[in-house]
């Protein structure tokens, strides 16, 4: 927690104590033009004793060069201030209570003079040193009076109480002066760090607000941008800034906000079309109170919010389908044994058999649609590992080969992979290309001709991709978005969760499948595994 002092000798000197300095200076120039020009006028009788006209002029000229050079050094600002305020403090002491003595002492009325010296002084000093200051004012108005009255006929004891007076004076508008000056540079320290603070505040609302993925507006009272942020550029398509009005630029929105500001704001439309055909979701809040209060716009990104949504119904509807192909599986594990034991029954009849094929069949396509949802559900955490891709692949084709011994299913691969590495679960990655292997070979070639398999791998960016592609029928255009949804297909024994389980393990590895479109025919599917991960297997 930071505690306010007071000022130090060591405290850095302010602009405004140096003026301080100046003014005094310029009040002791205009003392010396007043007592000169009385002089010289021959008025000086009716307000001072009787002085040699000789002594009070070269006084009132030494008082002035002193003056003078006060203000010179003043200007340089050399010496430090608090000196300064010493050696100026001393000038007055020794002129004017040189008058004061001159003039008849107190009762002269020249000791009022000190005053504003005594003030001045005490508003750049601190406590102690203006209680100092005023110290030695007062022994100076008293050793002028003593000094006086040493030389006078008679002893005046009440000139001795108006020098008290005057010395209880210096105290009091000393010490008076120096608190209303340290409040005042406590007051004035506490402002600059709040402003600070504030200042620093501001800069860190506004790189918040910057860099926002929501879209901010603030729209003041007469419909004119405040406040605008890149986000809401972007969800635009505007180039928004202050001062541009809300109308002109966006008029749909500027509807919805006087509909809102009405308070018919379930009659608008929940989303508005800005340019480009980028809908938006538009929040409207006030700030502050009253008719000139500005309104804050946050605007979402109604497609993102879609999609959102979508992905949290997937992941639900995820969960609960694990749950219920888990319950659904011992059942269908009877069924499945049950139908396996009658067909070892000789009494049965053919078409028995055929009825017993078709349940065993079907039964079959229900576990394989149970397994998917269940791998999706329990996927295996597995760990990813600096793979080397040419040697870890032809094991894997290897592998798939010795899982087809039966079938002819050609796979070929590219011969720059061998100084490739990428990090993968090796388990996964099998799974992976397994999947988009049986894709391949059993959807390719419609059943009237041999597909044909190929891989290619590439380097972009710091991160290696590999292409799976075939020269079958591909997939229609039309289907390209939509090819990754689970429980989506075109095959009346597919389960429509292939592809999505694999793009969820490359998602899980770190990597991105995604589908390429060619113009060739056949398709096309890539990995992009994660940037930084990758690289040439090191000698």
């Amino acid at each position: 927690m930071t505690t306010l002092t007071a000022p130090t000798a060591t405290a850095p000197d302010r602009l405004e104590d140096w003026r301080i300095l100046a003014v005094l200076g310029l009040y002791r120039l205009s003392i010396v033009a007043a007592l000169l020009s009385l002089y010289s006028s021959g008025y000086a009788p009716d307000f001072f004793r009787p002085l040699p006209a000789q002594w009070f002029y070269y006084g009132c000229l030494g008082y002035a060069l002193a003056a003078l050079v006060l203000l010179l050094l003043g200007v340089y600002r050399t010496p430090g201030l608090r000196i300064q305020a010493h050696l100026q403090l001393a000038t007055d002491c020794i002129t004017i209570g040189a008058l004061l003595t001159g003039t008849g002492g107190v009762g002269g009325g020249m000791g009022i003079l000190l005053v504003p010296p005594v003030v001045g002084c005490s508003l750049v000093l601190s406590p102690r040193m203006a209680a100092v200051h005023a110290s030695i004012a007062t022994l100076a108005v008293f050793a002028a009076e003593t000094i006086h009255q040493f030389y006078a006929p008679t002893w005046d004891s009440s000139d001795m109480s108006q020098a008290g007076l005057l010395g209880l004076m210096f105290f009091v508008s000393g010490l008076v002066a120096n608190t209303v000056a340290q409040r005042a540079r406590r007051s004035e320290a506490m402002v600059e760090r709040v402003g600070s603070q504030f200042v620093n505040l501001s800069r860190l609302s506004e790189n918040i607000i910057e860099t926002m993925q929501t879209g901010v507006l603030v729209i003041d009272s007469d419909g004119l941008i405040r406040v605008s942020n890149l986000a809401a550029q972007r969800l635009t398509g505007l180039p928004l800034s202050a001062g541009q009005s809300l109308e002109a630029q966006l008029p749909r929105l500027a509807e919805a906000l006087q509909l809102w500001r009405r308070g018919l704001d379930d009659q608008a439309s929940p989303a508005l079309v800005g340019m480009h055909d980028h809908e938006i979701l538009p929040r409207f809040t006030q700030l502050g109170w009253g008719q000139q209060a500005q309104v804050l716009i946050l605007i979402e990104d109604a497609a993102l919010l879609r999609q959102q949504a979508q992905q949290m119904k997937l992941a639900s509807l995820g969960r609960l389908s694990a749950g219920i192909a888990h319950e659904i599986r011992n059942p269908l594990s009877a069924i499945t044994q049950a139908s396996q034991l009658l067909t070892e029954s000789s009494t049965l009849e053919a078409q028995d058999r055929h009825l017993l094929a078709m349940i065993l069949r079907h039964a079959g396509r229900i576990d394989r649609i149970v397994r998917d949802v269940l791998d999706l559900s329990r996927r295996d955490p597995g760990g990813r590992t600096a793979l080397p891709l040419g040697k870890t692949l032809q094991r894997i084709i290897q592998l798939y080969r010795e899982s087809h011994p039966h079938q002819v299913r050609p796979i070929q691969m590219s011969d720059d992979m061998d100084e490739l590495q990428v990090m993968f679960d090796p388990d996964h990655l099998q799974q992976v290309l397994f999947n988009l292997w049986d894709n391949s070979f059993a959807h390719g070639g419609g059943g009237a001709r041999p597909v044909h398999v190929s891989l290619q791998a590439s380097v972009e960016d710091d991160a290696v991709q590999l292409c799976v592609a075939d020269d079958g029928v591909g997939i229609p255009q039309s289907l390209n978005d939509r090819v990754f949804e689970p429980f989506f297909t075109t095959a009346a024994s597919g389960t429509g969760l292939g592809l999505y389980l694999c793009r969820e393990l490359c998602e899980y590895n770190g990597a991105r499948l995604s589908y390429v479109h060619r113009s060739t025919g056949g398709a096309c599917f890539c990995i992009r595994f994660g940037a930084n991960r990758a690289g040439a297997i090191s000698a």
